[in-house]
């Protein structure tokens, strides 16, 4: 276990320079812009996203941007770079007149050169909505390695996510049929109120580590993953980082109707400490319009200790598609730790969405309704409702979705009960 000392706050702020913050993600830009020439540059993913509302009779703007850069070299090799930019709120980050700029004048925020209870507030306020840019994940794939069917990479950062179906539709050229129940649209604040953590899979490898795939057969994919991440728990200013050790075997298979994805994986510190974890992926197509889309697994079992529901993520979707309506009705139980980061506050609790389309999403226009909410079930009951008309078109390799969602009950201020989301993401 390492413990990282108490800081003072002004030597923490001062530290974090823009310099700092952008020389990572400017320096590998540049880089991949220099190796340009003997590759092909392309955009995977691009995803913007706003969400409009009312907070204390304020209009409070919350917006994300994530991006991918890929160079690739034909199909021996690809080599990708991925940002993102995180903002709790622009409006207030506009406000400060700065992004990531955490300077503090000599005399003390007002100038009366002392710093007292009003100056800590003022720069916890302006740290906590900042628009930042940051280093997501960088990772470059060799594949045929030494002739063999073997596809090795080398990543930092967030790697690959287990169990979503995203790498289906890489690997094997079909539409994605992964759940759309995830991100900024439905996860605006968060897991447990941190805005740069949102439910994407099961799993995730993060860190810094290999990954190394056998592609000899076209519908069976085995993987293994080596990697060092870590557990952190505790606040900003005093907390507890915890190196981790970490192994997973994942296995792709696709027919047809069936798509299935297996990963099992165990994670260990410096003490010996054991974090065993695994789950599953499965998407029938059982024709005439019937599908169904299920995740469930194990976030974390701590060895030492019982298993319990508080540890299992469970996501099931049946769907019934037509070609110009469809219903799609999701149930998603939340776990308690989530990529070895613990949060009290997803303890009981549950998704219920019912979502009725109308048009078709792959050729253009549709739009529908959304019904559903929350519910926690710990200590005590207590449902979310929500209803959310939404519109999504497509154009020029670009989706534009709109939502606005509506929550009739449980708000004392009426201009509380109305929430925008306006995106834009590649579509190709």
């Amino acid at each position: 276990m390492k413990i990282i000392r108490k800081i003072n706050l002004l030597t923490f702020i001062k530290k974090i320079t823009p310099p700092r913050v952008f020389a990572i993600p400017v320096g590998l830009v540049l880089f991949a812009f220099w190796s340009a020439a003997a590759a092909e540059i392309t955009v995977p993913k691009l995803e913007m996203a706003s969400r409009g509302r009312m907070v204390d009779n304020e209009f409070i703007v919350s917006s994300v941007i994530s991006a991918d850069m890929a160079l690739s070299g034909g199909y021996k090799y690809t080599f990708l770079l991925g940002f993102s930019i995180d903002a709790a709120d622009v409006s207030r980050a506009l406000a400060y007149r700065s992004f990531g700029d955490f300077y503090i004048p000599q005399g003390g925020v007002r100038g009366t050169g002392t710093v007292d209870e009003n100056d800590i507030n003022f720069l916890a306020d302006k740290v906590n909505n900042q628009a930042v840019i940051g280093f997501r994940v960088a990772k470059a794939t060799a594949r045929d390695l030494f002739g063999l069917p073997l596809e090795l990479s080398y990543f930092m950062g967030s790697g690959d996510d287990f169990c979503t179906g995203d790498d289906f539709a890489t690997r094997y050229g079909i539409l994605n049929f992964g759940t759309d129940f995830r991100g900024f649209f439905y996860f605006p604040d968060g897991i447990g109120g941190n805005p740069t953590r949102r439910y994407n899979g099961i799993h995730g490898a993060r860190g810094t580590g290999f990954s190394l795939a056998l592609t000899q057969w076209d519908r069976f994919i085995p993987m293994v993953y080596l990697y060092q991440d870590y557990i952190y728990s505790g606040t900003m200013f005093e907390a507890n980082v915890e190196n981790l050790y970490s192994s997973d075997l994942r296995l792709l298979f696709y027919y047809n109707w069936l798509r299935l994805e297996f990963f099992g994986g165990i994670s260990w510190d410096s003490d010996i400490d054991r974090y065993l974890r695994g789950g599953f992926m499965a998407s029938f197509d059982m024709g005439n319009g019937v599908e169904m889309f299920l995740q469930s697994g194990i976030t974390k079992w701590d060895w030492d200790e019982s298993l319990s529901v508080d540890n299992l993520f469970f996501l099931v979707e049946p769907r019934l598609r037509f070609k110009y309506f469809g219903v799609f009705v999701t149930f998603f139980y939340h776990p308690v730790e989530y990529l070895h980061v613990f949060t009290e506050d997803e303890r009981g609790r549950a998704d219920l969405n019912i979502k009725f389309l109308f048009g078709n999403e792959e050729s253009g226009f549709a739009g529908g309704v959304e019904t559903g909410g929350e519910l926690k079930t710990d200590k005590e009951t207590d449902f979310e409702f929500r209803v959310t008309p939404f519109f999504s078109f497509i154009t020029s390799g670009l989706r534009w979705d709109t939502k606005l969602r509506i929550k009739p009950f449980g708000n004392d201020n009426p201009s509380e009960f109305l929430e925008l989301f306006i995106g834009v993401r590649t579509s190709f």
